[in-house]
């Protein structure tokens, strides 16, 4: 007997979808496309640099029709998974077998299965702030209640009956900040004592200048309740490949399968082919990568007016315009807009986090991003 339901939906949407904001990226790409003269775009976290694996090197011609057109496994094209599992033993000093690896279409994909997997409706999120802006849309729009706490903050009082999990970010977006061993171990305490999920976010693991990259399930306290993401697009320049994967128990990695192979079914083999040829042989792309980043963020460091800490990984400086704007610093970026260069907003980043501007050092070539960054300070030379 089906029971009939007192209160009708259409024509409106489900309450988690339109809570969920629009992406802060796609914004950007629509204000970029309207700006009519040459746009330097410092808003998104691309890069300049061409793949170690590219997709036209590939002898296509040579493989047999089912190893392209047929469907793939749902957790991921075998010897791509047996290449994670190697490098997370070798690199990351994660203990899992085949069983606890998947790939996805990208981190933005495993970190939303991976929500999916750890919260129910109406449990709580911690983001551990700032934060990478779409995670709080992932959460919502699986009705998951996002709780932004500082670093700074004490992450024990945000701790709620109804707290699920803590995502955080290392080297974190927008900042750059690198989470060393105690302060790991911290989170991982706090988790362990409380019970909760943890969520790491490493998609920028390659890309530490001036401290070691640890991944917090390597440590005992926080190996059997953390997944770990991890993305081809910002270690290896495979953006467009979309491919990333999640790393994590046997069970939550099982409970992911089911949800990726219920969203994608599974991530395209040929684009895995290419994420493959990567991890098997960008070793000297990631060393070239690293110091062509490491050369362009302190020269973008250099240059910049507006005060920004120098980041110690990842992709951005985390620009400071509160000595010009206060707490709302978009008068400013819409100034720097007008002038054809694009920031993100801070507000995207965190609600306490709207006097700062996230700006890219590792998407143009470094005369674009000089051109980028004098745009910029001869708007705050008018203020």
């Amino acid at each position: 007997m089906i029971r009939s339901c007192s209160v009708s939906r259409f024509p409106d949407v489900s309450t988690a979808g339109a809570a969920v904001p629009a992406s802060i990226f796609a914004q950007l790409r629509e204000h970029l496309a309207q700006f009519p003269g040459d746009v330097i775009p410092l808003q998104i976290g691309d890069t300049h640099l061409s793949p170690p694996s590219r997709l036209d090197e590939i002898a296509w011609a040579e493989l047999a029709g089912g190893d392209l057109y047929a469907y793939g496994a749902a957790g991921g094209w075998d010897p791509l998974v047996d290449a994670i599992a190697e490098k997370a033993a070798t690199k990351n000093r994660i203990g899992v077998t085949t069983s606890g690896v998947q790939v996805t279409v990208g981190a933005t994909h495993a970190l939303a299965c991976a929500v999916q997997a750890l919260c129910d409706p109406g449990d709580e999120l911690i983001l551990l702030t700032p934060h990478w802006p779409l995670i709080r849309g992932i959460a919502l729009g699986f009705g998951v209640v996002p709780i932004e706490v500082r670093y700074t903050d004490s992450l024990e009082a945000a701790i709620t009956p109804r707290t699920a999990a803590i995502y955080l970010a290392t080297p974190n977006n927008p900042d750059g900040a690198m989470l060393g061993v105690r302060e790991l171990e911290a989170i991982a305490d706090v988790a362990m004592r409380r019970n909760l999920w943890l969520l790491s976010d490493e998609v920028y693991e390659d890309y530490g200048y001036d401290a070691q990259h640890t991944s917090i399930a390597s440590l005992p306290a926080a190996a059997e309740r953390t997944v770990t993401v991890f993305s081809f697009a910002k270690s290896y320049a495979q953006a467009g490949l979309r491919v990333g994967y999640a790393l994590g128990p046997d069970a939550v990695i099982s409970t992911m399968r089911k949800l990726v192979n219920h969203s994608v079914y599974n991530v395209p083999v040929p684009m895995q082919r290419g994420a493959h040829g990567a991890l098997r042989g960008g070793a000297a792309f990631l060393a070239h990568a690293r110091e062509s980043y490491r050369l362009a963020r302190d020269r973008a460091r250099a240059r910049l007016l507006a005060p920004a800490d120098l980041p110690a990984g990842g992709a951005y400086l985390w620009v400071d315009f509160r000595r010009w704007c206060g707490d709302d610093c978009l008068p400013i970026l819409e100034k720097c807009a007008a002038s054809g260069v694009l920031l993100a907003p801070g507000n995207a980043f965190g609600a306490a986090c709207a006097g700062w501007a996230r700006l890219c050092f590792t998407g143009v070539q470094p005369a674009r991003l000089d051109e980028g960054i004098d745009r910029i300070n001869a708007v705050v030379e008018k203020l």
